[in-house]
């Protein structure tokens, strides 16, 4: 499921999971190989995660021969196993972040609610900050990173299939 306003998107599902595996396969290192693109060269990156609030995660992309990126994001709230807040991007990544202009990037929250036993479902919401206008969040959109992330929200589902 998915839905969209001009300031962001909000995609929701169900996984075949407990709650406390699914946290894991957004906070380990070893559990987040879900998120490269499957089809793509291995990186030689390792993913890193440094799981505190002002810490960051950071995952290399690789899309194809001629596009590849670091990605990830910087934690600003941390409720294990319940909810995970991150400015998403990365220091000389996609989307880019800079040390100097903190909370100037789409926020990502993210939220883990069991269903029942082993089963779990998970809310990704990307919002941008207030003091971006709604013409930069529009061409943020415009990118296709709703559709994005719900792709790489889907190889996570189907880890757990």
């Amino acid at each position: 499921m998915t839905a969209a306003t001009h300031r962001g998107f909000t995609l929701t599902r169900t996984l075949n999971a407990p709650r406390a595996t699914v946290w894991r396969a957004w906070t380990e290192p070893a559990d987040l190989v879900w998120f490269l693109n499957p089809d793509a060269p291995t990186p030689v990156e390792p993913i890193t995660v440094d799981l505190r609030v002002g810490g960051a995660f950071r995952v290399h992309m690789i899309i194809d021969d001629d596009l590849d990126y670091m990605t990830g994001g910087v934690y600003r709230e941390i409720v294990p196993i319940e909810r995970l807040v991150f400015e998403w991007g990365a220091v000389d990544g996609w989307p880019k972040l800079s040390p100097a202009k903190a909370n100037d990037a789409p926020l990502t929250i993210l939220e883990f609610f069991e269903v029942g036993p082993a089963v779990t479902e998970m809310t990704l919401r990307v919002t941008f900050p207030e003091s971006m206008t709604d013409a930069r969040a529009g061409e943020w959109l415009g990118t296709g990173m709703n559709e994005g992330w719900g792709m790489t929200i889907d190889r996570l589902v189907a880890r757990f299939d």
